[in-house]
């Protein structure tokens, strides 16, 4: 009996597309089905200005190797980058500079010395370890505790409020210390200026590279083509797609966020089912804007101000130069909302019409006239929540069904969702598949099971 299976991985993200290259590489034969048009995901880029840019912001940090060796692995490293990034914090309507430690001692919003406490405290997140004590305590319980009420409520609870909302006091520490503990390793000390990584023409130009060479392996890609129905017949999993083809398969490798394998795998038992659909997301909506001028000087601006109303405003030009961008200033106004809330219904021009309103306090000096062009894009899946003792809610890898894995965002740990996670969760589950079938827990469909069929 032949050792190359035949696998349907379901979801074209960066994390379906790292899994089906390495399934590819390991010698199987590899179908994928993306719903939308586009590969990519979240990741993804669409023209612009003669080039390409991301529909939500992104950038790598230092620390984010295992994308950066795929990346030299496919032979595009001369298209990224490492560049200085400023960092600012809008409260009390200003914007304090916010890249380096000097800069937390000058934190006007908060007396000298919280300043000096947010300080230690960052200090000593950044040294610490082992996160697993994080796990059963919510960051705002612990930073209350170790900065104090008005730091914490006015700076760091301040920042939790706009990305979560209701559910900021949800939130469990090992979340936050990842957080502090990423950043160090963008930066050569304390006093230097955070260094971020940049793919120049966007990561569509991985996501592109990716695809070719699955192609070439001799996988299959669907795109503008989603998994409908997934049902087992023998030891073969029949995938019917949106087109209405069927397709036999002996795995398969699901991405997509848990409550839609949940719908995908009505016949998984109850206990795994319930790990999938315990997965709270919080929703984005992000506004992205073609200006004539810039908003302000820096990249990533965190808003702890709630006359602001926003989770952060990321400024693209302020790190990949306007230059690159037919001159012309790209501005990301981001929201994270609870996928109930209002503000994901809203029509784009709506969107666009609050943020008018509530730009000038940023710059007083920007107004409507500035703006040339605009674009609105939502992901109701944008990031899972992480509360109190995560590590014991993740669903496995391997789920209870023959030949089903799943790997999506709610099982990066304790990291927070990213593309280099994405990455190394392509890379881990195609190992699980290959492993599996090394150790005779896969079995090889018959020859006369393959092909396709229509419906």
């Amino acid at each position: 009996m032949s050792n190359r299976l035949r696998i349907g991985v379901i979801g074209g993200g960066i994390a379906g597309l790292t899994a089906a290259y390495r399934l590819c590489r390991y010698g199987h034969e590899v179908i994928l089905w993306e719903r939308q048009q586009q590969l990519g995901g979240q990741a993804a880029a669409f023209p612009l200005l003669g080039t390409a840019l991301e529909y939500f912001y992104h950038h790598l940090f230092l620390s984010d190797r295992e994308i950066v060796a795929l990346i030299e692995e496919l032979g595009i490293a001369d298209r990224l980058v490492w560049l200085p990034s400023r960092v600012g914090f809008y409260a009390r309507g200003r914007i304090y500079p916010l890249s380096s430690a000097i800069d937390v001692l000058r934190l006007g919003v908060v007396p000298v010395h919280d300043r000096l406490r947010i300080g230690l405290v960052t200090f000593y997140l950044q040294h610490v370890h082992d996160w697993h004590r994080f796990e059963e305590v919510t960051a705002e319980e612990w930073l209350r505790r170790w900065v104090g009420r008005r730091a914490f409520d006015r700076v760091w609870g301040a920042q939790l409020r706009a990305k979560f909302g209701p559910r900021a006091s949800d939130v469990a520490m090992a979340w936050f210390w990842n957080k502090i503990y990423l950043r160090t390793k963008s930066r050569r000390s304390l006093f230097e200026r955070e260094r971020l990584g940049y793919i120049l023409g966007s990561f569509n130009v991985l996501i592109d590279r990716l695809a070719e060479a699955i192609r070439e392996s001799g996988g299959v890609l669907h795109s503008g083509s989603g998994a409908e129905v997934i049902e087992r017949s023998g030891e073969t999993w029949l995938v019917r797609d949106s087109s209405g083809g069927v397709t036999p398969v002996d795995v398969v490798v699901a991405t997509l966020p848990s409550p839609l394998v949940a719908k995908l795998f009505p016949q998984l038992p109850e206990e795994y089912r319930a790990k999938l659909l315990g997965i709270v997301y919080q929703a984005a909506v992000t506004l992205l804007l073609q200006l004539r001028h810039p908003l302000s000087d820096i990249y990533w601006l965190n808003i702890g101000d709630p006359d602001l109303p926003y989770t952060g405003i990321i400024e693209h030009t302020n790190f990949i130069p306007p230059s690159y961008y037919r001159g012309r200033h790209l501005v990301y106004v981001s929201k994270y909302v609870e996928q109930s809330h209002p503000y994901l219904a809203l029509r784009d021009e709506e969107v666009l019409e609050a943020a008018l309103q509530h730009l000038p306090k940023v710059n007083p000096r920007f107004s409507a006239d500035w703006v040339e062009d605009y674009w609105v894009f939502r992901e109701r899946a944008a990031q899972p929540i992480v509360t109190l003792h995560y590590s014991r809610k993740i669903p496995e890898h391997r789920t209870p069904l023959p030949g089903v894995y799943v790997a999506n965002t709610a099982q990066i740990y304790p990291e927070d969702r990213g593309t280099n996670y994405s990455v190394r969760l392509g890379n881990v589950v195609a190992a699980l598949v290959q492993d599996d079938l090394t150790q005779g827990r896969t079995v090889p469909a018959r020859p006369a099971e393959r092909g396709r069929s229509g419906a």
